[in-house]
């Protein structure tokens, strides 16, 4: 078998999202690994100079602070120390990746980014504009969390999450996840000498979910996210028709190797169908309340199509505002879609049960006739709507 017949959708990619972790770029949990550090820029610009649009989210922040700083391993439950480390460790990494990259003369653009900016779909498209504008100049957007300003409510958690959406916000041809291993084993191959690498796998394939341990970063308490957020990743870019590849950062020599369509780490293929732009928005939302239906409402949404309709609602949970996610469940409490409120909490509270046409005159204001629209809609895989 060919490289080609392996992975035929490698000479297609134009945009690629490319996210390194904490684990690649730093050794002992606080000293930069420059060899590594340098390959890597290398073949990110090699990838740049074969016309290849790049955007780089990178991890490496907190822990560069922590070396600068002389602090031991923080605890991750103080916020406000985490988010000093990361404002002072940023800016030591920016200096890197723009003093590396000047020696192949490409130029950086630092861009920070909070849930809520994703969220909003007017920043949401705004952000897609700045990063467009910035591959429009022949730079390198380099994407990190604004962990300095993000609260525990508007934080994505992970790089690998916001490498994820930023690969959505792009619609990105592929999304490469650097680790500290070298793909998704079938067991810990540290501590099992009979585990196989996962060569190709649909990303929603539920047996990952057995396979699938903390990286050794994690447990190391460099990063957050281990190889549970990575599939997780690979799932919400999935959604959007994007493949995802998860291979080792510390072998940076190897992503041309990918680029030609060799067998390099683990390639998590999306489903089939693709979600339109505007649905795998919602999906991605955070979710600030939720609303239970009765049973011909749900079965009105599931089988026929249906957007909801306040008659239909029985019982509002959470506070949130008109245009805010929610998650749309049975009287029983079972989640099966999400979407996006007309109303916001109180005022849906004040017209559950009623017809559409008494809204005005509950409200003394009427902005649409349904609760959720169908086109605002999005169904769990658990979900019968699509």
């Amino acid at each position: 078998m060919t490289v080609n017949e392996i992975r035929p959708e490698m000479s297609d990619v134009k945009t690629l999202v490319l996210k390194v972790g904490s684990g690649v770029l730093v050794r002992d949990g606080v000293h930069l690994d420059r060899g590594t550090f340098c390959r890597l820029v290398e073949q990110i610009t090699h990838l740049m100079e074969a016309g290849i649009q790049v955007a780089l989210v990178s991890s490496g922040a907190v822990a560069l602070g922590r070396g600068r700083m002389g602090v031991e391993r923080p605890d991750r439950q103080s916020l406000p120390k985490l988010q000093a480390l990361a404002a002072i460790g940023q800016t030591a990494l920016m200096q890197l990746y723009d003093s590396e990259f000047a020696h192949y003369q490409r130029r950086c653009g630092q861009v920070l980014l909070t849930r809520d900016d994703l969220d909003d779909r007017t920043r949401y498209h705004n952000a897609r504009r700045t990063l467009r504008a910035i591959w429009g100049l022949g730079a390198l957007p380099i994407i990190n969390e604004n962990d300095t300003i993000s609260t525990d409510e508007i934080r994505f958690g992970d790089n690998d999450h916001l490498a994820a959406r930023v690969a959505c916000l792009l619609e990105a041809d592929l999304l490469v996840i650097l680790s500290d291993v070298e793909g998704v084993f079938t067991a810990d191959p540290s501590l099992n000498p009979d585990a196989k690498r996962i060569e190709r796998v649909i990303a929603s394939d539920q047996s990952l979910d057995g396979f699938v341990s903390d990286t050794k970063d994690q447990l190391e308490g460099v990063g957050t996210g281990g190889m549970v957020t990575k599939i997780g990743a690979a799932r919400i870019a999935a959604l959007r028709g994007i493949p995802t590849v998860i291979m080792s950062g510390k072998l940076p020599e190897r992503l041309p190797e990918l680029m030609t369509g060799a067998s390099v780490g683990t390639y998590l293929v999306p489903a089939s169908t693709r979600q339109s732009s505007r649905r795998s928005w919602v999906q991605s939302l955070k979710v600030r309340g939720r609303l239970h239906c009765d049973e011909g409402a749900a079965e009105a949404l599931k089988r026929r199509g249906k957007s909801l309709l306040p008659s239909g609602l029985v019982e509002i949970e959470g506070r949130f505002d008109e245009g805010e996610a929610v998650e749309i469940c049975t009287i029983e409490g079972t989640a099966f879609a999400k979407g996006l409120a007309t109303y916001p909490a109180a005022a849906l509270r004040r017209i559950k049960g009623v017809q559409s046409n008494q809204i005005g005159t509950i409200l003394g204001y009427h902005t649409s006739d349904v609760v959720v629209h169908r086109d605002d809609m999005v169904f769990f895989s658990n979900g019968d709507g699509e």
